[in-house]
């Protein structure tokens, strides 16, 4: 799995993970700075255009923690 760190992630989030603060776990937890670069947010739904930089081994660490917690990447 390779992401060019120029490259933009489009994350999907389920109706359940609206309340949670995934983004913020990711903060916390990884060694990865990301700027939102478009969100939107419903009582539905939501997603959010990101730019992650890290090294490869983190994001893929990142995006793994994501699949886990239901948030399509």
């Amino acid at each position: 799995f390779y992401i060019d760190m120029k490259d933009r992630l489009h994350l999907t989030f389920p109706h359940e993970q609206i309340t949670e603060p995934v983004m913020c776990l990711v903060a916390k937890k990884f060694d990865v700075t990301f700027s939102i670069r478009r969100a939107n947010v419903t009582h539905d739904a939501g997603w959010m255009d990101l730019q992650l930089d890290g090294s490869d081994e983190e994001i893929e660490r990142v995006i793994a923690f994501l699949h886990d917690n239901n948030v399509r990447v």
